[in-house]
């Protein structure tokens, strides 16, 4: 990505969405989320651009590792590798929470863990005592499947109750609900994010990476997501992010975070082959 430049003017012609013949999957991506950002600028009267170093870039990366078969040897090479590669932080299984807190210590890289992920379906009450649990064992962010059965039901009480409950019981730690859009309509996935967003979690996920249609992340998601937030929340791509072009293209759309397995592919340069998450 090139340095700032002045809102609407683009010297390779991509700021007005102009494809580009030979353009890479990923070249098409940018130039997507280029074009929607230029519109939104042009507008706004600001700089649609972005320009990241590897070290920004990776301060947005948070490095993920949720296998359910995963070994204790082996987060501890995933927390190493996050170490020396300066990425935001890691997401990890509760369990792993405790270990992976004396591996990175002094390292300022975060600890994350999710709970009710990915399918959401436990209480109320349940979340919030997997979120006390989770704060209690050292996370230092948290994501959390809110209740998409509720909000397709339209009990929105119901729905918006929850997400107050576990925001609650994280003591102000940072929360990121997944939105799992794969299973909602254009309205649902606006009052997902809104009524998170009023519920005051931290963050917007457009999936938990796991759900239908929440693999890969696209441009479109991110921008629906920005869209509609009233500027109390950020966002978090999630979802089979498996090169730098794919994360340049989120974060131009308007990510804050990226979510990845892939994290260590991505700031080399390469594009690895799948992600597990």
């Amino acid at each position: 990505m090139r340095g700032p430049g002045a809102a609407g003017s683009d010297s390779d012609g991509r700021c007005d969405g102009v494809a580009v013949d030979g353009e890479s999957g990923d070249d098409r991506l940018l130039s997507e989320a280029r074009r929607s950002r230029c519109t939104s600028a042009r507008t706004e009267g600001q700089n649609p651009e972005v320009s990241l170093t590897r070290e920004e870039l990776a301060a947005r990366i948070q490095f993920t590792n949720v296998r359910a078969n995963a070994t204790a040897a082996e987060i501890r090479r995933h927390c190493e590798a996050a170490a020396e590669a300066g990425v935001q932080g890691v997401m990890l299984q509760p369990c792993w929470v405790r270990l992976a807190r004396e591996i990175l210590a002094g390292s300022g890289v975060k600890v994350a863990t999710a709970v009710a992920y990915p399918m959401g379906g436990e209480t109320a009450e349940m979340k919030a005592g997997l979120m006390r649990e989770a704060v209690r064992l050292g996370a230092e962010e948290i994501d959390f499947q809110p209740n998409i059965g509720f909000l397709r039901s339209g009990m929105l009480e119901e729905f918006a109750a929850e997400i107050r409950l576990v925001v609650a019981a994280a003591d102000g730690r940072p929360v990121k609900s997944m939105s799992e859009f794969g299973f909602l309509n254009e309205e649902e996935r606006r009052l997902c994010v809104q009524i998170a967003e009023e519920c005051g979690v931290a963050q917007i996920k457009n999936s938990s990476g796991i759900g239908p249609g929440g693999s890969p992340a696209t441009v479109e998601d991110i921008l629906f997501i920005r869209r509609h937030l009233r500027g109390r929340a950020g966002v978090k791509a999630s979802g089979g992010i498996r090169s730098r072009g794919q994360a340049e293209a989120l974060i131009a759309a308007g990510a804050d975070l990226l979510g990845t397995s892939a994290a260590l592919e991505i700031l080399a340069g390469s594009a690895a082959e799948s992600t597990d998450y």
